[in-house]
Order: structure tokens, then sequence, then C-alpha cells
């Protein structure tokens, strides 16, 4: 497998260490290298074939009764006199003094639509009374600082975060020091995870680490301790049926990556790197109005088709090669998932197309089998069966117990605020949303005909669990053998 040469940063080299008579020769090596493989390919984003498709216009963002709604659906499946403590997401630190991006936490978020770092929510099954107040939830949130806005951006204020989440009661964290309740009549405490916090200001008495240590203080002087396994399968029972607000946002998404799969269908090249494909892929989700990645971009070509993560996007493209294109676009925090795997040539050897047919061919019978009545695992079931039979058509496999060395891992996961999102994992119910992606992996050295080795596909789609039959959110990115060469062709 080839890595990446820069022919630049290769010439540098050469000019620093052989100013000699032979640097004429090693140019014209390097030319015609670059002339053969097509190194240094570029991407022409004026190009007639590569354009943005028009989206609908939605509403951009979740509305406050959403979060309201999420409240009340849990506040309805809490025992009597049970208290539930959400923290926020702490802030990830990339180097010295440069954080990553801030993502709040998923299950923080769809209970308060607050997206800010260092914030606490209490819910209380039935209204509890503190000092003077009755109070039902309360939100804490860092108050506002002109000078930090300067650094790192506009903060909440109370109305703001009274607007997008309507919960009444908001109050500056630093008060959660303080505060007193009546812990003889709370019986049970649910709380998130709260752990892994990197930064804990010593002078800042309301920041995430300052609220979660008073938290735990004030459990251990009333002798609680505060469910965190059973919280976490609580969430996932109430965030595995989507609302219809919720697949908007999730079909825009998939929208945005369809869209990002098929300009990289017509750019792919012999020559180009994957990371200039991860470009290209990551420049339409932001042109298209998405938050960004929902995961990191996996383009594995080659031999790096058999790394199911694979996010070093390094290599160069090799004609005769595939190309797995893993892809995902978050919109307002939803996540997309997509998978297409495409000939860098443009055109599927007959081995190659073999393959390929075997694994839609099993997606093509999963999704049948995605409907309410059956098992989560049912669709992976059906598609690992399908698999089977398929590579023992081909000759690639002549026992039954070997499918597992060709096909390696599950066939879905929920899809929403994560990109492994919560779920129960039971039945499948009108309302979940869900990935479907079987794939074929044949390493080199496999115990099969070598024609077969080096070929590894993948295809993944994002369906909504209906009534009747899925419903297939990313059918706008191609996914035939027929469809992907004749765009490939086209461009």
């Amino acid at each position: 497998m080839c890595s990446v040469i820069r022919i630049d940063a290769l010439l540098s080299s050469c000019f620093a260490f052989m100013r000699s008579t032979v640097l004429p020769l090693i140019l014209i090596s390097f030319s015609n290298l670059a002339q053969a493989q097509g190194i240094g390919q570029t991407i022409d984003f004026s190009a007639p074939e590569f354009h943005l498709k028009d989206l609908p216009q939605i509403d951009d963002e979740l509305s406050a009764d959403f979060f309201y709604n999420n409240r009340e659906r849990l506040r309805d499946t809490l025992p009597d006199s049970a208290m539930v403590v959400l923290f926020s997401a702490p802030q990830k630190s990339k180097s010295n003094d440069i954080d990553f991006r801030y993502h709040q936490d998923p299950d923080f978020y769809y209970f308060t639509g607050i997206r800010e770092p260092n914030a606490m929510m209490i819910l209380f099954k039935n209204p509890i009374r503190i000092g003077e107040q009755w109070l039902r939830e309360v939100l804490f949130i860092e108050e506002k600082n002109d000078k930090k806005e300067q650094w790192t951006g506009k903060m909440l204020n109370t109305e703001d975060a009274k607007e997008l989440s309507k919960i009444q009661m908001i109050l500056p964290n630093v008060d959660f020091k303080t505060m007193s309740f009546p812990w003889e009549e709370i019986k049970t405490v649910y709380s998130n995870q709260h752990q892994h916090i990197e930064r804990d200001d010593k002078e800042h008495p309301g920041d995430l680490k300052s609220m979660v240590y008073h938290f735990d203080a004030k459990l251990n002087r009333a002798s609680k301790k505060a469910l965190v396994n059973e919280t976490e399968d609580l969430f996932a029972y109430l965030r595995q049926k989507k609302t219809a607000e919720e697949v908007v946002m999730i079909q825009r998404a998939v929208d945005i990556t369809c869209q990002a799969q098929l300009n990289a269908f017509r750019q792919i090249k012999g020559g180009m790197t994957e990371y200039q494909v991860e470009a290209l892929i990551n420049y339409t989700f932001r042109a298209l109005g998405a938050d960004g990645e929902a995961f990191p971009t996996i383009v594995a070509s080659g031999d790096n088709g058999s790394i199911m993560h694979y996010t070093a996007n390094e290599a160069i493209l090799i004609p005769g090669d595939l190309v797995i294109m893993d892809i995902g676009a978050q919109y307002e925090g939803y996540s997309a998932d997509v998978t297409r795997t495409v000939p860098v040539s443009g055109k599927f050897s007959p081995e190659q197309a073999a393959v390929y047919q075997v694994v839609l061919d099993a997606q093509t019978v999963a999704i049948r089998y995605a409907t309410p009545g059956y098992k989560f695992w049912t669709p992976h079931e059906e598609a690992y069966r399908t698999i089977g039979k398929g590579l023992i058509k081909l000759g690639i496999i002549t026992e039954w117990g070997d499918i597992g060395k060709y096909f390696i891992h599950g066939t879905s996961h929920y899809l929403g605020l994560d990109v492994h999102d919560a779920g129960v994992y039971s039945s499948l119910a009108p309302g979940d949303v869900m990935t479907v992606e079987p794939g074929i992996y044949i390493p080199k050295g496999s115990p099969c005909d070598p024609k077969w080795w080096g070929i590894f596909v993948r295809i993944e789609d994002d369906i909504l669990i209906t009534s009747g039959a899925a419903k297939v959110l990313s059918d706008s990115a191609p996914k035939t053998i027929a469809e992907i060469e004749a765009i490939m062709a086209k461009s």
C-alpha cells in the first residue's frame, strides 16, 4: 500500500541533501511518478459536476416545547419522591489552553436545550419546598461574564435560558453550593455520569467540578446514593423513539451527508489522497449548514478498508482499489451515518462487483426485516445469513462457521443525538431510527482464492421504523453498481 508522498516536501528534501548533477534526474523521476499516479490531483469546486443540493426550508432548531415535553415524560416515568440531577458535559482540552469545540452531553441537551458548559439541572417528581418556594425543576447556569465573552463568545443570560428550555427557575451555578434540600422527602436520586472532568478552576465555586463536588458532598451527608446505571437505562428508553421534530433534524443531517457522498463520487480519481476526499466531504457538510462531523470522517482506500474505524486518511487512491467512505454530518446535535463503497477507477472489477452485490443483497434483506414485531437484532441475523450464502456461492468459504472471518461487526445501531445512540435494544417500534450496515472484508492472506484478496465493502443506510415498511432516509445516495458507475463515468 502506498503511503502519502507530497511532491513539494520531497523536492525540498532533495534540494537540501542532493545539490548535485543528480538533481535533474530526480526531478524527471518525480515528474513521471506524478503523471503516472496522478499525485497532486486537486478538487475543482467550480466544476459543473460539483454542486450543492438545494435543501428544503425547515425550522433550524428544536422548539422549547420539545425539551419541556421531554422533561414531562421523564417525570411521568419516575417513582414518587424521586430527584434527577443532570450535569452538562465537561470541556475537553486539546492542547495547553486550547479546547476542543464544545459538545453538550446528549442527555443534558435532550432535557434542557442548553448547549453551554458548567450547567446543571435538577428535576423533582413531586414539587419540593426549598426555602419559600415550591420547585419542580431548576437550572443552574454560569453567570454572564464580559471578559469571558471577549474570548469565547456570547453566553446565555437568564431570559435566554428560560426561552430555550421553558425552565422557569434559572439560578447562577455558584448558588448550588449553598442550596439545601429536604432529603427526608427524597427517596431516590438519579444522576448521569459526571466523572473524568479535566478542568477545576479553584477560584470558581460554580464550575462543573465544584458542582459535582458539592453534589457528592450533599449526598454523603444525607446518606444518599445516586443511581447512575439505572439513569442511563431510563434515558435510553425515553430517547429511543424519535419525535417528528427529531426526525426532521436527522433527515437534514442525512440529506447533507448524502450530498457529500455524491460530491465525492463525482470527484474521486486515481492519484487523489484520502485526505482530499475527506476535505471535500467536510466542506460539503459545512457549506450546507451542518454543525460539522458526527464522528471523524472515514475515507479508507485499498487495504485501509480492513480497519473499521480508520481515520488517518493519508493514503493515495490507487486505480483498481475500492474506497469506503463512512461519513456523517451533524445537524442541530443530531447525527447521520451513511457509508458507500466505490471503485477508485470508476468501474468495479468482476470480483469486486460480485462481493459488492452480496453485501447489497444482505442489506436489502435486512431492511425488509426492520419492521415492528421483529427484534432489534433480527436484521443482523438475516444479513448474516444472506452473506453466508453469498460467500459460499462465490467459493470464498465452504463452512458456515467461517462467515465471521469476513463479516466482523454488527449490522445496526440506533441513531440520534449520538451516532451510536441510546436505546433499549429490544423489539423494533415505530419512531426508532437505526442504521443497516453489513460488510465483507477480505484481507490479503485470507484462506481463499487470492483473486478475492483486498476487497473490502461496507454499505450503510439510515432508516426510520414505521408501522409498515422501513423508510430509508438516505436513499438519495445511490448504491447500486450501475448507479455508482454511471455517476463516476459522467464525472
